[in-house]
């Protein structure tokens, strides 16, 4: 029987040794992993909102790299003890959500009825559910726009890497292939990023951003494992973990005939 090292289908796992490898050497710039990374996925003609096209040239500044990232949820919580803050936070989010759902009419997040708005009573993830529970009425458009907001405090994504005036966030799959209904709500959570939470990840302006997938070859990537497995032989000995984990997770898509 094969070790759990070898038929590991852990999408997380795998991911985290990926954070590991795009941190090794960072002093090194286009040399680095990361270098080598993005130096990939800038071939593939991304298209990148706020500008209209990959960078030419990167200078390696505002360089930071998340895995799982929440921004959203924990932006709430750091504004919680200002009211103020905190609806003018809210009411910003629920009016881009609206232009992304396209509805026309819904109530700002501050002028919901009591609990509704309230931190210490309904998280905005349960708003729909508490209204339902008592009985407050929402109309269309505002269940629209809210049980959208309640996907954007669940969802994580993968790997979001900032660098320059540059957002890239991930979308990342080890066995499976990627759902198109999540790929909409990423780069949808990526706008709330770049355009209202840009200053918390180190921006001065709003970043152009983009949204790129990494997975098994067969489904079509910016960016491949095995391209991820190269970066990793180039990085540690045969010995290191993080080489040994990325390589046996080529090996298994291989036997799945993902690769």
């Amino acid at each position: 029987m094969p070790s759990y090292d070898i038929y590991n289908r852990e999408e997380r796992a795998i991911c985290s040794h990926l954070f590991r490898l795009l941190h090794e050497n960072l002093n090194h710039k286009e040399e680095s992993p990361l270098g080598k990374f993005l130096s990939i996925l800038l071939r593939q003609n991304l298209v990148f909102k706020n500008g209209t096209s990959a960078p030419e040239n990167l200078h390696f500044n505002n360089v930071a790299i998340y895995t799982e990232m929440a921004l959203i949820r924990d932006a709430y919580y750091s504004r919680k003890y200002d009211q103020p803050e905190l609806f003018a936070f809210m009411d910003n989010l629920t009016q881009i959500i609206m232009k992304q759902e396209r509805v026309d009419t819904c109530k700002l997040y501050s002028k919901l009825k009591e609990p509704l708005n309230k931190i210490h009573d309904t998280h905005p993830k349960q708003i729909r559910l508490k209204a339902d529970q008592l009985g407050i009425e929402l109309s269309r458009g505002e269940k629209k726009v809210f049980g959208a907001m309640q996907g954007m405090f669940n969802a994580k994504p993968d790997l979001v890497i900032t660098i320059d005036n540059h957002m890239l966030v991930c979308e990342a799959k080890f066995t499976e292939s990627f759902d198109p209904e999540q790929l909409t709500r990423t780069r949808n959570i990526a706008q709330v990023w770049a355009s209202l939470l840009y200053k918390d990840l180190g921006f001065d302006e709003p970043p152009a951003f983009t949204v790129f997938k990494l997975g098994a070859g067969k489904y079509d990537p910016e960016i491949s494992w095995q391209n991820i497995n190269d970066i990793a032989k180039e990085t540690y000995p045969e010995n290191d973990r993080t080489r040994i984990a990325i390589q046996n997770g080529v090996d298994l898509l291989r036997a799945l005939k993902l690769s």
